[in-house]
């Protein structure tokens, strides 16, 4: 049984009137609608979204369950002219280990560098993770990603971004994942106060690896 060619990922806006800007945006993300909503906290570990979240729950639960993107995830939106769209409601990933067709807006990633993750875990045991950075060809931007699968991870991965699927997007809201406060308003979305975030605090996003056969 060997790894899938093709996966992909879905990122939903986590809505912050202040966060303005692509780099401080944070986004609740999944490979499927199951692991957006939250009905994944009561699930069996070992979901795409509990690989790259810590095992200790932070005080902030929001900053605990949201990432902000990595610099090839907003090279790419920019290049695609979704950034907007990826502020309003998110956005869908699609990944390779071959090029696909010729749309240019598949964006070519090489593997750079290969690390453990070293981690205190449940009961206080140690815990190893893998992770590999991957970089966009003739840039310096980056994107991590999580093997899923004990097989080698591609030394080319292919990536390109693209809006929130319609059926994706009708069943994030009627989950509640896009306005989970649809009735709680501030000031800052009528006008500008000045307020707007610089920085953001949230773990940057780390992707999953291709899923094995069968699967997903």
């Amino acid at each position: 049984m060997g790894s899938n060619k093709d996966w992909s990922l879905t990122l939903v806006r986590h809505y912050s009137p202040s966060a303005k800007k692509i780099d401080v945006a944070t986004f609740y993300f999944g490979r499927d609608l199951d692991e957006l909503s939250p009905g994944w906290r009561n699930s069996v570990a070992g979901r795409m979204v509990s690989l790259s979240m810590e095992d200790s729950v932070d005080d902030d639960q929001v900053r605990a369950l949201t990432r902000k993107l990595p610099s090839g995830l907003i090279s790419m939106l920019d290049s695609s002219g979704l950034t907007e769209a990826a502020l309003e409601s998110g956005f869908h990933i699609e990944m390779s280990s071959r090029k696909p067709n010729r749309d240019p807006a598949w964006v070519r990633f090489v593997m750079l560098a290969e690390g453990t993750l070293r981690g205190r875990g449940m009961f206080g045991r140690s815990r190893n993770s893998v992770q590999i950075c991957y970089m966009e060809s003739g840039t310096e931007n980056t994107m991590e990603f999580i093997p899923l699968f004990p097989e080698p991870m591609p030394k080319i991965i292919w990536a390109r971004v693209t809006e929130l699927p319609p059926p994706t997007l009708a069943g994030v809201i009627a989950e509640g994942i896009l306005c989970p406060d649809s009735e709680q308003t501030t000031l800052d979305e009528f006008s500008d106060l000045g307020f707007e975030d610089q920085i953001c605090r949230a773990k940057e996003l780390v992707l999953p690896g291709p899923d094995w056969d069968g699967c997903c």
